[in-house]
């Protein structure tokens, strides 16, 4: 477990980091109405249906929620909201023509450590040929409260739509939720993810302290990656593994890319925190810049 004094810094600066952008959303012009593609500096319309798994055309379900989406502030770009209301923001750093590299910090709102690994990319620079598309949390309103789920109860790396399936029911640490991409979060990352198309994905968890073996490329690179922190190349067990994120995000990267999750151990030094971020800017420009 993280310790008390650095979890108590972590939830008052995500408290005071989503005051922050809260107000700057109220602010936003709401003409913007979708994320900007890659290599644009304009948004482009977002289509109303989306290929949701395995290639079959799906209508989206519906947010509970709605958000100008688009710029908020400088480079915070606004991309959906919580369940709870909470601003989805994501930062854009780097060469717009280059390969996109997309890492989410926090998926499990307990498993937070990432977003440190987030904040150092946001001021590492970037090697030419990569643009860093960056989101410090995909549920908010778990790290608010310090609990797994969303604020529905629901396991957002349970219900991302592809390999879905109906798991457990509310109250379950597993639960997969009423139907597949029914969450706000899942529903934006999984629009986010389809219009950007990302070369690499990475997704941080806690607290297995290891990556899971691959082949190909995502194998190549999860051992780099491995080497460079430190990180064992073992299978990560223990839970029903159906509408992950990390198997979503292998279906809609470009050719070529992959995407994986990276366990954490229980705790993260900020000089850790660094030797990550340097690893996925190493791996990113070893594997994806010609």
């Amino acid at each position: 477990m993280v310790s008390s004094g650095k979890r108590a810094g972590r939830l008052l600066l995500i408290y005071v980091s989503a005051l922050v952008v809260t107000g700057l959303v109220a602010a936003a012009p709401l003409s913007y109405q979708t994320v900007i593609s890659p290599g644009t500096t304009s948004p482009p319309s977002r289509p109303q249906e989306a290929s949701l798994s395995g290639g079959v055309t799906t209508t989206r379900p519906s947010s509970t929620t709605t958000a100008p989406i688009g710029p908020i502030a400088g480079d915070q770009i606004l991309f959906g909201r919580s369940v709870n209301g909470e601003p989805l923001v994501y930062q854009r750093r780097g060469d717009p023509q280059g390969a996109r590299i997309l890492v989410i910090g926090s998926i499990h709102g307990d498993e937070d450590d990432g977003i440190s690994i987030v904040d150092h990319l946001a001021e590492l620079e970037v090697p030419a040929g990569l643009e860093l598309w960056l989101v410090r949390s995909l549920n908010p309103d778990g790290n608010i409260a310090q609990v797994r789920q969303n604020a529905n109860g629901v396991d957002l790396n349970r219900n991302f739509p592809v390999n879905w399936s109906p798991l457990g029911e509310l109250g379950d640490w597993e639960y997969s939720g009423p139907s597949l991409a029914s969450e706000p979060e899942t529903q934006a990352m999984v629009s986010l993810g389809e219009e950007i198309r990302p070369h690499l994905v990475l997704w941080y968890h806690q607290d297995y302290f290891r990556i899971s073996p691959s082949g190909g490329i995502g194998g190549r690179i999860r051992r780099d990656y491995g080497e460079l922190t430190s990180l064992p190349i073992l299978q990560v067990s223990g839970g029903t593994y159906t509408g992950t994120a990390s198997q979503w995000s292998r279906t809609i990267t470009a050719q070529g890319g992959t995407g994986f999750t990276i366990e954490l151990g229980p705790t993260l030094s900020e000089a850790e925190a660094l030797t990550h971020g340097q690893a996925v800017l190493a791996v990113s420009e070893k594997y994806f810049v010609k």
